[in-house]
């Protein structure tokens, strides 16, 4: 045989075991040779407030339950920015096995978009994975006296709002901010809407991300800062120090898990599908809570963190028309009239 025919042979035959391998979902071999399966990635894109739970808490404790259960690694990549870009990233191309939402609606324009097949009504809880009620964050000493949400109208005070044209957290915002003024006012729109307009003449500036208007209230602008629960317990667990306001009426904002099937190989959709069930586990709902997110499932274990405050009156978006209702008549008229930039 000839060196070049020796060399094709060569060729040819790596260039089989190559197709053998991928034949195999992505196969190495062991020392004792027999199959198993490479380390795998799973690329997560979450919102902001969603990084510590996840690359702290979630991430390790799924590596570790997987490991364990089937011999084999997983790696996470995590992109953590606002919903509303979590999702316009994803819809332009952004790699992302699992997008997590501050809202439905970001979930939704996955869906519209074709990113996403598989329904996550079909999920525990009808794919909630967290929960965290919206709150106001004042000054040490509560100068100004804030008690709900008709006190941000007043005027002279310098309110930090996170921008609802990006954030998912604003959005929950100003749908806590515009309920309870429709509600108290037995559903007078008009009167909800002026009532807003005095709350949104006081913000003084409008961060990207919930996580970044609070990195700005705790550097020392404004008198009130409107946020998650959540995100203003964790900066209290680590040394911040402000007092948090429970209004007596706010909003419940729902955090939500999709699979974007459009980017999931299929040697990787098992351990995709296998995280995306883990997060209602009793492990990850107790992480969950330690990290001050409530949980969806388990009333007990919100019972058992001390620094949740009691909720006197909530309301669902439901009650306010859906999100097909609120989204352009409350959120998008507000992003548009009554941001500091469209004013």
């Amino acid at each position: 045989m000839d060196s070049r025919k020796s060399i094709t042979v060569s060729s040819l035959t790596a260039v089989l075991a190559l197709l053998a391998l991928l034949a195999c979902g992505c196969q190495g071999m062991t020392d004792g040779g027999q199959a198993t399966e490479v380390n795998r990635t799973i690329v997560v894109h979450s919102f902001s407030i969603g990084e510590e739970v996840m690359t702290d808490g979630l991430f390790p404790a799924f590596q570790n339950e997987w490991r364990e259960r089937t011999g084999q690694a997983v790696t996470f990549q995590g992109v953590f920015t606002s919903s509303e870009q979590v999702a316009d990233s994803i819809i332009a191309g952004g790699a992302g096995d699992i997008a997590i939402f501050s809202s439905e609606q970001h979930a939704t324009w996955l869906r519209i978009n074709n990113m996403v097949e598989t329904d996550w009504h079909t999920f525990p809880q009808e794919g909630v994975i967290s929960c965290s009620p919206i709150v106001l964050v004042v000054r040490p000493g509560n100068p100004f006296g804030i008690h709900g949400w008709s006190d941000l109208t007043r005027s002279g005070l310098a309110v930090i709002h996170p921008n609802l044209c990006t954030s998912g957290g604003a959005q929950w915002a100003v749908l806590a901010e515009y309920g309870t003024f429709l509600l108290d006012s037995n559903g007078d729109e008009a009167y909800a809407w002026e009532e807003l307009e005095q709350v949104w003449g006081n913000v003084i500036s409008c961060p990207a991300t919930s996580r970044e208007a609070m990195r700005e209230f705790l550097y020392g602008t404004g008198d009130v800062l409107v946020t998650y629960e959540q995100d203003a317990l964790l900066a209290q667990s680590r040394g911040a120090a402000f007092e948090i306001v429970m209004p007596n009426n706010t909003i419940m904002s729902e955090h939500l898990v999709v699979i974007v099937d459009k980017n999931v190989r299929e040697w990787e959709r098992d351990v995709v599908e296998a995280f995306v069930a883990f997060l209602w586990s009793e492990q990850a709902q107790s992480i969950f809570t330690r990290y001050y997110f409530r949980s969806a499932s388990d009333e007990l274990l919100n019972e058992a963190v001390p620094e949740f405050q009691p909720i006197n009156n909530s309301f669902t978006v439901d009650e306010l028309g859906g999100w097909a209702y609120v989204y352009p008549n409350v959120i998008h008229r507000t992003c548009e009239q009554l941001l500091p930039n469209s004013r």
